[in-house]
């Protein structure tokens, strides 16, 4: 992966100024509230994702785009090595997506609050009970024509390596009848691993989506189904990591 040589005074002038957009963007995205259609929010979204890579030198190279449609919708499945993947997937992926995060993430000062007004899909597993209710939310919401990505790590790696998924993007793929797209982010972990506190600067980042992956109608039971899915996915991803 090519990665440029990290400019520390460039490093922590760029956090500042990246903070101070993100206060001025998130404050501003309470009035997206107004907006119903979420494309409000969506632009403010893109520019803060597309400040990021400004302020930080990151060059984002993205793979495979032709392989989604404009018009249809999907269940994007990304892998996860740095808190960075959220712009750098709203950089690469064309489409009004709603993100699937975590609820702690909500306690972030004014950006995370700023989550709670937003078309994103904020999951708690506090209890069963609710994350079901937020599942079923965003079922509802891909058969009225979003598309929705997911992490289905559930965390961030913490070596760089792809860890085992977990079934709700499947699920959410299979009962909405959308089909699944892999999606490779290559570079992050060296961008912003789990023990970093700050970004590098100056990094490359590759992103390589995959062609759509169809869930199986068959005798299975939809357990069954789900997890040859997750099992397909998997292997896509691990396939366009591993390839250069």
């Amino acid at each position: 992966m090519p990665q440029q040589q990290n400019n520390p005074i460039r490093q922590y002038l760029a956090t500042i100024f990246f903070v101070v957009v993100t206060v001025v963007l998130s404050l501003l995205s309470l009035l997206a509230v107004l907006d119903r259609s979420g494309k409000l929010y969506f632009v403010l979204a893109r520019l803060w994702s597309r400040s990021f890579c400004f302020l930080f030198g990151v060059k984002i190279e993205v793979r495979g785009v032709n392989n989604i449609k404009k018009d249809e919708h999907y269940v994007f499945v990304v892998n996860h090595s740095s808190y960075t993947d959220i712009p750098i997937c709203f950089v690469a992926i064309e489409k009004n997506i709603r993100l699937v995060l975590r609820h702690n993430l909500t306690k972030i000062p004014i950006w995370g609050w700023a989550l709670n007004f937003s078309p994103m899909i904020i999951i708690n597993r506090s209890s069963a009970s609710k994350s079901k209710k937020t599942l079923d939310n965003a079922i509802t919401i891909i058969k009225n024509g979003a598309s929705i990505l997911l992490f289905p790590e559930g965390t961030r790696t913490k070596n760089g390596t792809l860890q085992s998924f977990k079934r709700g993007a499947f699920h959410l793929a299979y009962a909405s009848g959308a089909s699944v797209v892999a999606v490779a982010i290559k570079g992050s972990f060296e961008l912003m691993s789990k023990r970093d506190r700050l970004p590098k600067t100056g990094s490359t980042i590759i992103v390589k989506i995959g062609t759509p992956i169809y869930a199986s109608k068959n005798i299975m039971s939809d357990r069954e189904n789900e997890l040859e899915l997750m099992q397909r996915t998997q292997e896509a991803i691990s396939h366009l990591l591993e390839t250069p």
